[in-house]
């Protein structure tokens, strides 16, 4: 009898001990992707073998989601960080058969010396497909479903667990905040990832945190003018505009706008639209009283600024009078007969545009932020902006203006206090040093008919670090982007095709404050600008050989960076070269 019990326990412990995943089942429902265009190749996956493979890979590549994304697995992965920075890591699980429930667990990061950096600092996305054009689309391309389309990596979907199908690549998207208070050393954790019926798979992860700190975002000297679009975060969730929920779903996306280092609040007055498209929703209320005067209600107009406050995102309040290329339009409600119309607007209604921005001016000046308030207008041919440029001086002579140069023009640049640059202007570094020298703003205006550099979904993923680099080569102070979520539709998660433009042009970050892989490297970017700007200046007050030395390798550097040698020339080895002597620079010289 003993015997037998004896037998029968063995027996037990040998079966538990084959039972690899002992996890709770756990709901990973979540919407389903479109079916992949392209053909599987069945040969190569099913040399892959049984269970599921998981390896580091390059936040270079964009891996297709039926084909084998390597043959030799990278389980280690080593990192130079600063205090303070966000650095991020792209690995990749791929599986001949279905695997359910993938679960992605961090251990706390742990030093050499025992120091310990809670697991909590490390976020892990699901790289989600959608689909996307093959590459750039102009405004007269065909219709969207006569065009050639793929699946594209590109959301991140922060899911407790997925289940994948068979034959299939799913990528993961590392990001980690390294603490500003975190001690210098090299710190190690493991990735331990969880599936049924499947061994657990474990990437190892080492960072190397100096003593180098890169400064919280608010006070980075990029210049970050993101403009978030309220209205489609409205629409797409069915809550009133302006109201408690719109603002409680509105808060992911202020996150995102701080993380890029975001200090200017900006506000429309009035309706812009594209392609009978809204593209905004205006914070001020219009009223003509029965007198013939135009006032504003600037309840909402408070409320935002207060919210842009609370996150130090309020340094400069950016006032966008007019768009010359929108549909530009205006809600006033009339006292005398108690009903809101609707008028078309075009720059001959000075009268109106006119009267709309005295009370705004007078409203600012009455507040006491007149003085950090910028006048902008959107992007138009010279004599559209020379008119309305004359309507705002008008107004007030000391109003301080910005605009975009799309078209150049001589004496458009007089008195510009802000100006946004395409990229065909964007080699005068002589003049953007001058500008800056004088107290004054250039930025590159991201534009989504240009096709290289660019961060459409079908773009090169350095192409978004680039940026970055390129700011700091030419002496450029920051970057201006109206597309951070105008989206196409509410399905832009599954189907990111646009009808006139190349997909993603419209939209940097997804429905609910999803991330994309394009937005993360855009950050990356931001941060080796601020890096370069801090060892530049260290490096200019240490007078010897190695430290000149230095300098000079990075102007050599970032010399690379001219728009007209992409894409013949690759942005990711450009970008490596930068980062890789970024790296040298701050070991040699670490604090």
């Amino acid at each position: 009898m003993k015997i037998a019990y004896f037998f029968i326990l063995i027996t037990l412990t040998v079966f538990c001990s084959s039972c690899y995943n002992q996890r709770p089942n756990i709901e990973c429902g979540t919407f389903e992707e479109a079916a992949d265009p392209a053909q599987l190749n069945e040969e190569e996956w099913n040399a892959t073998g049984r269970g599921l493979h998981a390896s580091f890979g390059s936040k270079d590549i964009k891996y297709a989601k039926s084909e084998v994304p390597m043959q030799a697995v990278t389980k280690d992965m080593n990192a130079t960080v600063w205090q303070g920075e966000c650095v991020s890591f792209q690995a990749v699980l791929w599986s001949a058969y279905e695997v359910n429930q993938v679960e992605c667990v961090w251990s706390d990061l742990v030093s050499e010396n025992n120091d310990t950096i809670p697991a909590s600092v490390i976020n892990t996305g699901f790289v989600r497909y959608a689909l996307s054009d093959v590459g750039f689309i102009s405004n007269e391309a065909d219709e969207i479903s006569w065009r050639d389309s793929c699946l594209m990596p590109d959301m991140l979907d922060y899911l407790p667990c997925k289940n994948m199908q068979a034959k299939t690549v799913s990528p993961l998207w590392v990001t980690v905040e390294v603490p500003h208070g975190a001690k210098p050393g090299a710190y190690k954790t493991r990735l331990k990832i969880y599936s049924k019926k499947n061994p657990p798979q474990e990437l190892r992860l080492t960072l190397k945190i100096l003593n180098r700190q890169l400064p919280s975002p608010e006070k980075w000297h990029f210049e970050t003018n993101f403009r978030i679009n309220p209205k489609v975060i409205a629409v797409n969730n069915h809550v009133e505009l302006w109201s408690d929920k719109h603002y409680y779903l509105m808060q992911p996306f202020f996150k995102h706008l701080k993380r890029a280092g975001q200090k200017k609040v900006s506000i429309d007055l009035f309706n812009y639209s594209q392609n009978g498209k809204a593209l905004n929703a205006p914070l001020i209320k219009w009223c003509r009283t029965k007198k013939g005067v135009i006032k504003g209600n600037y309840e909402h107009f408070d409320k935002w600024i207060a919210e842009h406050a609370k996150m130090k995102m309020n340094r400069q309040i950016d006032v966008y009078t007019f768009y010359p290329e929108l549909k530009n339009s205006i809600d006033i409600f009339e006292e005398k007969t108690g009903e809101t119309v609707t008028h078309d607007l075009t720059v001959n209604d000075s009268k109106l545009i006119e009267a709309c921005l005295k009370d705004v001016v007078n409203y600012l000046d009455n507040k006491g932020v007149l003085s950090k308030s910028v006048i902008a207008i959107g992007k138009g041919n010279p004599d559209e902006i020379a008119y309305l440029k004359s309507i705002i001086q008008k107004v007030d002579a000391d109003l301080k203006l910005e605009l975009v140069a799309s078209e150049w023009a001589e004496g458009m640049m007089k008195d510009i206090y802000a100006v946004n640059v395409a990229s065909q202007y964007t080699n005068l570094k002589e003049w953007f040093k001058i500008r800056h020298q004088e107290g004054q703003e250039t930025s590159y205006f991201l534009a989504p008919d240009t096709d290289v550099p660019n961060v459409h979904i079908y773009s090169k993923p350095a192409e978004a670090t680039f940026f970055g680099w390129y700011m700091a080569a030419q002496g450029i102070d920051g970057l201006h982007c109206d597309q951070f979520n105008n989206w196409p539709s509410e399905q832009v998660y599954i189907d990111a095709r646009e009808q006139h433009t190349s997909s993603g042009s419209s939209f940097l970050i997804y429905p609910s404050g999803r991330s994309s892989i394009r937005y993360e490297r855009l950050l990356e970017g931001i941060q080796d600008y601020e890096k370069l700007f801090i060892l530049r200046n260290e490096l200019s007050t240490k007078e010897n050989e190695e430290a000149t030395a230095f300098i000079n390798q990075i102007d050599e550097v970032l010399s690379d960076f001219v728009i007209d040698r992409l894409p013949r020339e690759k942005a990711e080895t450009m970008v490596a070269n930068g980062q890789q002597l970024l790296e040298e620079i701050a070991l040699k010289f670490e604090n």
